[in-house]
C-alpha cells in the first residue's frame, strides 16, 4: 500500500487550518471553561467573549480555550515545563516520521475491541485525533489538548498518513486543559484520555470534568502506564532505574528528566476513577509494555458526593 501523497503548499500553517473544524453540534457545546456559560464571538471573528469580560483567541481557527498559563508556584513550573518538554518531543518525532508499530497498533485495537468507545466522544488528551482509527465512520467525535500546533506539518509525515490517512480530514478541535473544559455539562456518552492523566496538573479536577461533561450512564476510559503493573509491587531493577534518572539533571544531563506530574499504581489509579464518582465496570492489560499499561472502563454514577474526612 502507498502511502497517501502529501499536498504541495508554500504555508505550512494553511494546511493545519485545513485539519480542524467545528462542526455545528459541537460549537453548540462550547462554553467558558470556567464559569459554563456560553461564549459569543467577537466581531472581528478573532476571539471568543464570556459575559464577565474574559477572551479567548481563536488562532488559525481553533478555539484556544486553555486557562492554564502560569508558572507561580513549583506545581505549576513543573506543569509547565513538562508540556514545553512534550511538546518539543512530540515535533522532534514528527519530523523523524518514524513507522507506526503495527504490533503496538493491533494491541490497541483488542483493546478497543474490548472496550469499546461508543456515543458521542470527548478526547481529552486526543491529539491529532488519532483514536478515530477505533471509531465508527460517523461517531461523533472532539479531541481537545493544550499542544495547539499539534497539526502542524502533519502533511509532511507519508509514515504517519499511511497507518492514518484521516489525518487529513478535518476533526473536531478545542485547544484547552482537561482541569476546566470548556463544554456544557452532560453532553457526551464518553470521555476517553489515553496516556495523559500522569501529565495533567490536578488529576481529581480532570476527572471531576469528565464526570460533568459526561451523561448519566456515560463512561470515562482511562488508559496509562501504571507503577509495578497488576500487582503494584516495583522491582528493584526499576527502583535503581529511577533513582539513576532523577540524578542525573543534577549533574547536567537532561535527556532523561522525568515531566510527569504523577506516577500512580494501580489501586491508586482506580481508587481516584472511584471516588470521582465512577464505577469501573472493565479493566483490560495491553500487550507489552511489562504488563504496564491498563486501560479502565468507569460508569458515571449519579450522586458523587465529597468523601467524608
Amino acid at each position: 500500500m502507498e502511502s497517501p501523497t502529501a499536498p504541495v503548499v508554500k504555508d505550512r500553517s494553511s494546511v493545519a487550518v485545513g485539519l480542524t473544524k467545528l462542526d455545528p453540534w459541537a460549537r453548540e457545546l462550547i462554553v467558558d471553561p470556567l464559569s459554563k456559560e456560553p461564549l459569543t464571538e467577537g466581531a472581528a471573528g478573532d476571539c471568543l467573549m464570556s459575559a464577565y469580560g474574559r477572551q479567548y483567541p481563536i488562532v488559525d481557527g481553533i478555539f484556544d480555550l486553555r486557562v492554564l498559563n502560569n508558572e507561580t508556584t513549583r506545581d505549576q513550573r513543573l506543569w509547565k515545563e513538562g508540556q514545553r518538554a512534550y511538546e518539543n518531543a512530540a515535533r522532534a518525532a514528527q519530523s523523524l516520521d518514524p513507522p507506526v508499530d503495527p504490533v503496538e497498533l493491533d494491541a490497541m485495537r483488542r483493546i478497543y475491541n474490548d472496550i469499546p468507545v461508543e456515543g458521542d466522544c470527548l478526547d481529552v488528551g486526543g491529539h491529532q485525533g488519532r483514536l478515530r482509527a477505533f471509531l465508527a465512520p460517523d461517531q461523533r467525535y472532539i479531541s481537545c489538548d493544550p499542544f495547539r500546533e499539534v497539526f502542524h506539518g502533519v502533511e509532511h509525515c507519508p509514515h504517519l498518513l499511511k497507518t492514518y490517512p484521516f489525518l487529513l480530514e478535518p476533526v473536531n478541535f478545542v485547544c484547552c486543559d482537561a482541569e476546566f473544559l470548556p463544554f456544557r455539562s452532560c453532553c457526551f456518552q464518553t470521555v476517553h484520555m489515553r496516556s495523559v492523566v500522569d501529565h495533567f496538573l490536578n488529576p481529581e479536577l480532570a476527572f471531576h470534568e469528565a464526570y460533568r461533561v459526561l451523561r448519566s450512564g456515560g463512561s470515562l476510559i482511562v488508559g496509562l502506564f501504571v507503577e509495578g503493573g497488576r500487582t503494584g509491587q516495583i522491582g528493584a531493577m526499576r527502583r535503581a532505574k529511577e533513582l539513576a534518572k532523577a540524578a542525573l539533571p543534577l549533574v547536567g544531563v537532561k535527556r532523561f528528566e522525568d515531566h510527569h506530574i504523577w506516577h500512580p499504581t494501580y489501586d491508586q489509579l482506580t481508587r481516584l476513577v472511584s471516588d470521582c464518582g465512577f464505577e469501573i465496570s472493565s479493566v483490560r492489560w495491553q500487550e507489552g509494555y511489562a504488563g504496564g499499561v491498563c486501560y479502565i472502563k468507569g460508569t458515571k454514577r449519579l450522586g458523587v458526593a465529597k468523601q467524608r474526612s
